[in-house]
C-alpha cells in the first residue's frame, strides 16, 4: 500500500498489495521503496493503511505537538473524517473529555459509536455559542483541520495554557488562500498563555516507528476502530471523483481508492 500526501488529497488512500507509508510525488500503481520503509502487517487492508499514515499523524500530533494529558477537554474538528475519528479515540483512550464537530447525522452516529462525549453538528448548532455556553473555562487541547472561521472560533475558545494544533485546513484546499485583516494573533494568545502549533508528520518522523507499533497493537486488540468510507472508487482514473467527494465533505471515515 502507498499514499500520496498532496495537501488537496489528505484523507485519500490508495492501496494494492504491500504496505508502506513512503510518500511519492504523484499518482502511481507501483512504487519502489527501501525495504526498511515497509511496515509488516498481518494482512494488507484499507483499514491498516488508514491506520499507518493517518493514525500515526493523529497520535504524534496529539502527544508531541499537542502535549496531550489526561482529564482535559479536547476538541477535534472534522471529527468523523479519516484523521479526526482516530484522534477522537486516542484522546478518549488517554482519559479525556472529547468534543467532536461534524456536518451530518451519519457522521454524528459514527462519533457516538466511538464514544465522543459532545458532538456538535455545525449545520444545526453554532460552534462558538456551544463552546462558550458549555465550556466557559475553555478548551485545553484542539486538534484542528478545517481552518477559516472554525480556526478563529477555536483560538477564541482556548483555555488558559491551551494548545491548538493545526493539522490541516481543508476549507481552503480547493480555493485560493483567504486574505484577512484582523488583530494579530498574539493579542488572543498572550493573556491566556495559550499557543497555536503547526504539525506536519515529516518533521516528526523519528516518532513514526514507535507510534506505528502502538497503533497496530491498539487495532489488533480491538481498542481502536478504523472507519473507511463505504463509497467505492476503483482505479487511478477515479481519483478526480474521489478528490471531489472528499473536498465536498461527504465522506464518513477515510476515503479509499483501490488499485
Amino acid at each position: 500500500m502507498g499514499y500520496h500526501d498532496c495537501p488537496s488529497l489528505i484523507g485519500i488512500l490508495f492501496y494494492c498489495k504491500s504496505l508502506t507509508t513512503a510518500r511519492g510525488s504523484g499518482y502511481r500503481e507501483y512504487q519502489v521503496i527501501d525495504a526498511n520503509l515497509g511496515v509488516k502487517v498481518r494482512e494488507a487492508t484499507p483499514e491498516l493503511l488508514t491506520l499507518m499514515p493517518t493514525g500515526v499523524s493523529a497520535l504524534v500530533a496529539l502527544e508531541k505537538a499537542g502535549e496531550m494529558k489526561s482529564n482535559e477537554v479536547v476538541l477535534v474538528t472534522a471529527a468523523a473524517g479519516g484523521t479526526g475519528h482516530i484522534a477522537v479515540q486516542l484522546a478518549k483512550l488517554a482519559g479525556n473529555h472529547v468534543i467532536g464537530t461534524c456536518s451530518s447525522e451519519a457522521k454524528a452516529k459514527l462519533l457516538r459509536e466511538l464514544g465522543c462525549d459532545r458532538i456538535i453538528n455545525y449545520r444545526t448548532e453554532n460552534l462558538n455559542q456551544v463552546l462558550k455556553e458549555e465550556y466557559p473555562n475553555g478548551i485545553n487541547l484542539i486538534f484542528e483541520s478545517v481552518g477559516k472561521e472554525v480556526f478563529d472560533t477555536c483560538v477564541e475558545n482556548l483555555a488558559v495554557r491551551g494548545r491548538l494544533v493545526v493539522v490541516g485546513f481543508i476549507s481552503e484546499y480547493a480555493h485560493n488562500v483567504e486574505q484577512i485583516t484582523q488583530p494579530r494573533l498574539y493579542h488572543q494568545l498572550s493573556w491566556k498563555a495559550s499557543s497555536v502549533r503547526g504539525f506536519l508528520m515529516a518533521h516528526y518522523k523519528e516518532y513514526m516507528p514507535e507510534a506505528s507499533d502502538r497503533l497496530l497493537n491498539l487495532y489488533y486488540t480491538g481498542k481502536l476502530k478504523v472507519a473507511v468510507d463505504s463509497t467505492q472508487f476503483q482505479g487511478i482514473e477515479s481519483i478526480p471523483n474521489a478528490v471531489q467527494y472528499l473536498l465536498s465533505g461527504q465522506n464518513c471515515g477515510k476515503v479509499v481508492v483501490k488499485f
